[in-house]
């Protein structure tokens, strides 16, 4: 009894220690949006151009200015009296010190105008783009998880397809010996054993991929991750038909949208340089001190000047180069309204692409359940008859590729198809978090 109590307390102690509980999508998720770089750098570039619409806005608002001077003068000369031709030689020292305050208000500038209007725009254009980075986020952070979990499937059904043909190796192996088998039955089991063997390495090295481009998105290794708790339920997109999934995606999809801004920007952006033709008029008022200690005729100065006045600026000619900035600006324009027409068509396509995923993923799933109830029972048929010598070793090996092959698939199905749908959700511009909760409650701690 002395003896077994250190085993008895390392027992109450392993008992004692808390399970750690498994990672589900939402925790990776979270840890995503901490740690991944491209999440976070469009945080910063969300920022930065939100910053626009406050400069497009600068424009059209008051600017003051103050500037300064000081400095000492040494003034030496000869004057000629013009009437007795006598010359007057002198010499004076003395400073000038001054400051200017201008206030200037624009009160007609075209061209500001424009860029106060593009600055809103591009505000816009910034809150569509966070809200992409956020969808992209989430798929990102759905593909890598559930390509984890693909892997580590697909190497537990290969290390157990392994140990199936090791037990139907050592069984031909045996009858072999009584005479009771082949040696094709050998050589074959053999042969699948060892190319079993070289696939679980493949897979293994796999899985590690996968892990590591999970890591770089949340910024460690991940823990145990949560599986698929058990068969999902497939239902159908609703609506169930894919053209009002394209029309609802042509008025909400993100990509659209952003497009839009920018043609929006391009428009004035052509505004703003046509305003390079136009005059501009300021409201310009100034508030002036001079202090002049001498001067050639030995005055000084002390005086305050304040002005309140209008500035025209008519420009003429400037060498062709607004005429250039206009004509490069509305070919813009049209690469604008064509990258627009190319986004709202691959849109539609992507859409269409999405549904139809979702929809056949779904048939897939359940043919592939269907296989697998199917191939279970063929490889116990084959087992029964390989015992009763109607069989051979080749049809059980056959048999058991099948199984763990059809096992394979159905796994990967179910996580394609949970990634076509977020995929169509983002397609149609409502992807959120939403339904990554929705996945996340199919989970299952291990």
């Amino acid at each position: 009894m002395k003896n077994n109590l250190p085993r008895i307390v390392l027992l109450i102690a392993l008992l004692a220690m808390p399970v750690a509980r498994a990672e589900n999508l939402i925790d990776i998720y979270k840890l995503a949006q901490e740690n991944d770089a491209t999440w976070t750098a469009s945080q910063a570039s969300y920022r930065a151009n939100l910053e626009k619409g406050t400069q497009g806005r600068s424009l059209l608002l008051p600017s003051v200015s103050f500037n300064a001077n000081y400095s000492r003068n040494y003034l030496q000369g000869t004057t000629t009296n013009l009437v007795t031709g006598g010359e007057l030689s002198g010499s004076d020292v003395y400073s000038i010190t001054g400051y200017a305050l201008q206030l200037t208000q624009p009160l007609f500038r075209m061209s500001n105008m424009a860029a106060y209007a593009q600055g809103k725009i591009s505000v816009s254009q910034a809150d569509a783009e966070l809200a992409i980075a956020r969808q992209d986020l989430i798929l990102r952070t759905g593909q890598a998880y559930f390509d984890v979990l693909a892997a580590q499937d697909a190497l537990e059904y290969r290390k157990s397809e392994k140990a199936a043909i090791e037990g139907q190796l050592n069984l031909s192996q045996r009858n072999f010996a009584v005479g009771n088998a082949t040696v094709v039955d050998v050589h074959e089991a053999r042969a699948r054993y060892d190319l079993a063997a070289a696939d679980e390495v493949s897979t293994e090295n796999d899985l590690q991929v996968r892990q590591e481009v999970l890591a770089t998105l949340i910024g460690r290794q991940a823990g145990v991750l949560s599986h698929l708790a058990g068969k999902i339920a497939l239902p159908k997109p609703d609506p169930a038909d894919p053209e009002q999934w394209v029309k609802a995606a042509a008025d909400q999809n993100l990509n659209i949208k952003v497009q839009e801004f920018l043609l929006a920007i391009a428009d004035e952006e052509v505004n703003k340089n046509r305003g390079g033709h136009y005059p501009t008029l300021d409201l310009v008022a100034s508030h002036t001190y001079l202090n002049q200690g001498g001067s050639v005729f030995g005055i000084a100065t002390d005086a305050t000047t304040n002005q309140v006045g209008v500035q025209l600026n008519v420009p003429i000619y400037m060498g062709g180069y607004t005429s250039s900035r206009v004509r490069e600006a509305v070919a813009r324009l049209e690469q604008s309204r064509d990258s627009l027409t190319l986004a709202r068509r691959q849109t539609a396509r992507q859409t269409r692409e999405a549904y139809l995923a979702v929809t056949s993923g779904a048939v897939r799933v359940q043919a592939l359940e269907q296989a697998q109830v199917s191939s279970q029972k063929a490889l116990e048929s084959t087992l029964i008859g390989y015992e009763s010598g109607v069989r051979t070793g080749v049809d059980v090996l056959n048999s058991q590729r099948e199984l763990y092959r059809t096992k394979r698939d159905l796994s990967q199905a179910r996580y394609t198809w949970l990634l076509s749908r977020l995929r169509l959700k983002a397609a149609n511009g409502t992807l959120n978090e939403a339904d990554l909760n929705e996945i996340n409650a199919l989970l299952s701690g291990v």
